[in-house]
């Protein structure tokens, strides 16, 4: 199979399974809103029965209704509590409207019963719910389950109707009929199959319209990676090869390893698909930027030939020097360097053998002394900066570089012998008010060692 085939079959798979996930959310979220939905609607409708039933209890006389019999039928406080009922029965929506007393042995029974065919016989039992025993302790309540008696299948709200002293005297019943109120449920089931049909028919078009964009956008962002991949990579490039330019100056031996290292290993892959490919390839900007910028951090203050401290940052040295000379009394020592016959050799052989000698007076002077305490100042010219070294350090620290450039010339690595002329001074508070003037110390010791070198050689 192609690298195109392969892309394209994992394009439709992560497309496939974009889509399933698509759809699956969409049901999980449609059938979680008609749940809450209905569970809303099915509060709205409970509350509504209640509504009628309290309005209707709280309308009704206590003292009055607790007292009826069925002999008091077409008395006056009879009347009142018929036409009351029987105003809601004939003016909102709903099956019954009737009164209701609990028994002393707790069953229930009918009292007045406005309905015009086949009510409620006064006294007759009336079918018991946990929400009519609510409804008698006090508190209205609505059938959560339907119920069925001789009159159909119902749902009904009970509200009590309290007498002066406040207790329950009669209860007042809805009905409403379960098909009714189960349909108003259904219908809205209805709906929401409808709107979640829609959604997914919707969301799969929007899916192919988005997936088909996202992928034109994708491409052309994979080529933008691509470009800054390849600047990059002339950056990581441009640097391999600076570094390999310092590494000319070791023997072959060493050379040949470090420009390995330093080129790498090209690691060329096969991507399944875009993703995998910008992801790949995003590393991979990453690691190179993050090169760069290390590469950047750590030449801000080296030198470029040697590797040693640069300019800039011998001016930030001698600046803080300065400042802890007004503030405190520093113990440092400046050593001054400078290479001998170095314009000889670049007269008679060129730049290029001079280059090399610098770059090893540069390596033995920061094997000794430091890699961070070196600065190359000009030219051939090499300071050492030691700070809390006395007299007796810096003469050790001199001994050994001699061994170091006395092994070196032993060795040899280069054409040339190395020669340095070297000198040191140390910081004293009644000598010394700023730095150069340690410095200037440090210089004419350097010279009359590079005067008595001469003069050897001559003689």
């Amino acid at each position: 199979m192609s690298k195109h085939e392969t892309q394209i079959r994992a394009r439709k798979r992560n497309f496939i399974i974009a889509l399933s996930l698509l759809l699956i959310t969409n049901i999980l979220m449609a059938l979680t809103l008609s749940l809450l939905a209905k569970k809303d609607l099915r509060e709205q409708i409970d509350q509504r029965m209640l509504d009628i039933s309290n309005t209707a209890a709280y309308m009704l006389n206590g003292d009055e209704l607790k007292y009826l019999q069925k002999e008091d039928e077409g008395t006056e406080p009879y009347t009142r509590a018929l036409e009351t009922l029987r105003a809601f029965q004939d003016n909102i929506n709903l099956d019954y409207i009737y009164g209701i007393r609990a028994e002393a042995d707790g069953s229930f029974t009918f009292t007045i019963d406005p309905a015009v065919e086949d009510p409620g016989e006064f006294g007759s039992p009336i079918v018991s719910t946990e929400a009519l025993r609510s409804a008698a302790n006090g508190i209205a309540a609505v059938d959560k389950k339907a119920y069925s008696d001789a009159w159909g299948r119902f749902y009904s709200a009970y509200s009590p109707v309290f007498d002066s002293d406040g207790k329950v005297s009669g209860i007042v019943g809805v009905d409403f009929n379960a098909e009714w109120y189960n349909g108003k449920l259904n219908n809205h089931k209805l709906i929401s199959v409808i709107i979640l049909i829609a959604s997914l028919i919707v969301g799969i078009a929007v899916s192919f319209v988005i997936m088909s964009q996202y992928r034109k956008h994708l491409k052309a962002t994979l080529k933008e990676i691509e470009q800054l991949d390849y600047t990059t990579q002339r950056i990581s490039d441009s640097m391999t090869q600076s570094a390999i330019k310092k590494l000319d100056f070791l023997p072959n031996s060493e050379r040949d390893l470090l420009k390995t290292l330093a080129n790498g290993e090209e690691n060329k892959q096969s991507y399944n698909d875009e993703y995998e490919e910008i992801t790949s390839n995003i590393h991979s900007v990453c690691n190179k930027l993050n090169k760069y910028i290390k590469y950047m951090d750590s030449n801000m203050y080296r030198d470029a030939l040697t590797n040693a401290m640069n300019k800039a940052a011998y001016r930030n040295t001698i600046r803080q020097l300065d400042e802890d000379i007004k503030n405190e009394q520093p113990v440092f020592s400046v050593g001054f360097f400078d290479l001998n016959g170095l314009e000889n050799i670049n007269a008679r052989y060129g730049f290029e053998p001079g280059d090399e000698l610098m770059f090893h007076s540069a390596r033995l002077l920061k094997n000794v002394f430091g890699n961070d305490n070196v600065y190359r100042v000009a030219g051939d010219e090499f300071i050492a900066i030691m700070r809390d070294k006395t007299a007796l350090d810096m003469e050790e620290y001199f001994d050994e570089f001699d061994k170091e450039v006395n092994s070196f010339n032993e060795s040899k690595k280069i054409a040339h012998s190395l020669s340095i002329a070297k000198g040191f001074n140390v910081y004293k508070k009644d000598m010394h008010e700023n730095y150069r003037q340690v410095l200037i110390t440090a210089r004419e010791n350097m010279q009359n060692d590079k005067a008595e070198y001469y003069r050897n050689k001559k003689a």
